[in-house]
């Protein structure tokens, strides 16, 4: 379904398709017999004899911006493994920690809840810990000492309009990059 969307996007008919006027004396062209050649330049041309794509099970969702957000969103609660000892924070743990003061507006323009990742480990674990993988949706992700020593970048946790966590890193201005890690769920830490 994607590559058929794809095709006809790159064809320029999704806008075009709809363009004509309801007194239009042009009768609707007929779909081409079963065997016949599809017209140039339409969306069957495209995909004729091209072999259906296997589609890939969609198991979430993109983004959140465009979700209504949630009444009463669900407690923060992350699970996190120190050194091989397992502790959950809560609600209560981030709120021992000072918000991230840079950029806290999501693509949508609304505020989000935004802390350092790094403040959270140091304030939370110790000055010397630091996170080795952030796992959620897509499995875990890997951060290296380099990049978690990079001060030109600083990685983050916000709350989405559901009340999940994604991870990012920012620019040393505070402009978000892209969502490194969605539905953020666990966090491996290193001392």
């Amino acid at each position: 379904m994607r590559t058929l969307v794809a095709a006809v996007a790159a064809l320029g008919l999704v806008g075009s398709a709809c363009s004509k006027s309801a007194d239009s004396s042009t009768p609707p062209a007929s779909p081409p017999a079963a065997g016949a050649p599809a017209p140039v330049g339409t969306a069957a041309a495209a995909t004729a004899g091209a072999p259906a794509p296997a589609e890939k099970p969609h198991h979430r969702k993109h983004e959140d911006r465009h979700d209504p957000a949630t009444d009463e969103p669900p407690p923060l609660q992350l699970a996190v493994t120190v050194a091989g000892a397992r502790v959950t924070w809560g609600h209560d743990a981030f709120e021992k920690v000072a918000r991230f003061v840079g950029n806290t507006k999501a693509s949508d323009g609304e505020d989000r809840d935004v802390w350092s990742l790094r403040d959270l480990v140091r304030t939370l674990v110790g000055p010397t810990a630091r996170v080795t993988s952030v796992t959620g949706d897509d499995g875990a992700k890997s951060i290296d000492a380099a990049a978690w020593r990079d001060a030109k970048r600083t990685p983050l946790l916000h709350t989405t309009r559901r009340g999940t966590l994604k991870f990012r890193w920012a620019d040393k201005d505070g402009a978000w990059g892209e969502t490194g890690v969605k539905d953020v769920t666990a966090l491996q830490i290193s001392r």
